[in-house]
């Protein structure tokens, strides 16, 4: 059973705090399961964005969430959800612009010019993270200014 989060009034607090072995039981999980690595540096991030799946679920701890979500088989929908909420989910053609406008005005540039990568020979690069190739294929396809 849930417990709700509100209060005698209705009322629910604007957070709820994620400890670090809390939040060191769902970083294992996803790892585990997913594997996405999620360092304690994130740790904020998750805190925020599961706080909505709380709220909404009206449970009133990460604790309880971890076994309302984690230890549970029923429950494949909210991890679902879970997992979403603490991914990013977005791909797109150039994106990040200013770290393409560095790639092309600065490192490739450089690199030619110190023979790093003659012509002819290939440059190998990794896209961490791309849900869909828009980012690896826009690498494929911007050129060294100059």
């Amino acid at each position: 059973m849930v417990n709700k989060l509100s209060d005698s009034k209705g009322y629910f607090p604007l957070s709820v705090k994620l400890t670090d072995e809390e939040f060191l039981k769902i970083s294992e999980f996803i790892h585990t399961n997913y594997g996405i690595k999620l360092p304690i540096a994130k740790k904020s991030l998750v805190e925020s964005r599961l706080q909505k799946r709380l709220r909404g679920l009206g449970i009133k701890s990460f604790g309880e969430y971890c076994k309302y979500v984690l230890d549970s088989e029923v429950n494949k929908e909210e991890l679902t959800k879970c997992v979403d909420e603490i991914t990013t989910n977005k791909t797109d053609f150039f994106r990040e612009p200013t770290h393409f406008d560095y790639l092309v005005k600065t490192i490739l540039p450089q690199g030619l010019a110190n023979r790093q990568w003659p012509h002819g020979k290939r440059l190998s690069a990794w896209s961490a993270a791309c849900s869909s190739g828009e980012e690896p294929y826009t690498l494929a396809m911007v050129e060294p200014d100059g």
